[in-house]
């Protein structure tokens, strides 16, 4: 899954969402260097990620594609799919895109000392644009694609795979209903079991 995802998938919690965020810019072990809630947000968003990589409507929806354009399926699933969340969101949140989206700003910046340098600029762009507003917008797909494809290390078909997604449009927007409520069950009980542990007494 995209930003847009990994921080609605975070919860409402300000730490548990700048660790969702965070989650594309960390790597390796979480060693207490950030607060526990931001790193357990961090571990959320890896959870995410794993789950939705596992999830048989994305590995049904990732056979789909041919050639060179399957290795990199997952990639324009994260894309296509952050899309269908925006662009459908009311089904999924309670709060207006744009309103949700200010709001991820805002706390995000607030937590701007506990970003690393690439996610600060990432998020002064995203602000600037209302990125997580914008993928709303069909045209955001191949938009980001581009940028994807040219930040990638090794050669990619990211650019060029809009019009496959656009063929395939039916068939993975089911997938990405099938997906996304499994995604709000598993990260739901997660956090909920990780404040019940933090409020139950030690010894």
């Amino acid at each position: 899954m995209n930003f847009l995802a990994h921080l609605l998938l975070s919860g409402s919690d300000p730490d548990w969402r700048t660790g969702g965020y965070l989650g594309d810019f960390i790597r390796g072990p979480l060693t207490g260097e950030r607060p526990a809630a931001i790193e357990r947000g961090i571990a959320l968003h890896r959870h995410v990620d794993a789950t939705s990589d596992r999830h048989a409507a994305v590995r049904e929806a990732a056979r789909l594609f041919e050639g060179p354009c399957r290795r990199w399926a997952p990639v324009a699933l994260d894309v296509l799919f952050d899309h269908f969340l925006a662009r459908d969101f009311p089904q999924w949140s309670q709060q207006p895109l744009t309103t949700f989206s200010g709001e991820c700003y805002q706390q995000l910046d607030a937590r701007r000392a506990h970003l690393t340098d690439p996610a600060r600029r990432f998020l002064d762009r995203m602000a600037d644009v209302d990125l997580l507003a914008a993928y709303a917008n069909r045209s955001s797909v191949p938009r980001a694609l581009t940028h994807i494809a040219s930040r990638a290390r090794r050669s990619n078909p990211l650019a060029q795979m809009d019009a496959i997604l656009t063929d395939l449009e039916p068939e993975l927007h089911a997938a990405f209903e099938r997906l996304m409520p499994a995604l709000l069950a598993s990260t739901r009980a997660r956090i909920a079991a990780a404040i019940d542990e933090s409020y139950r007494p030690s010894g």
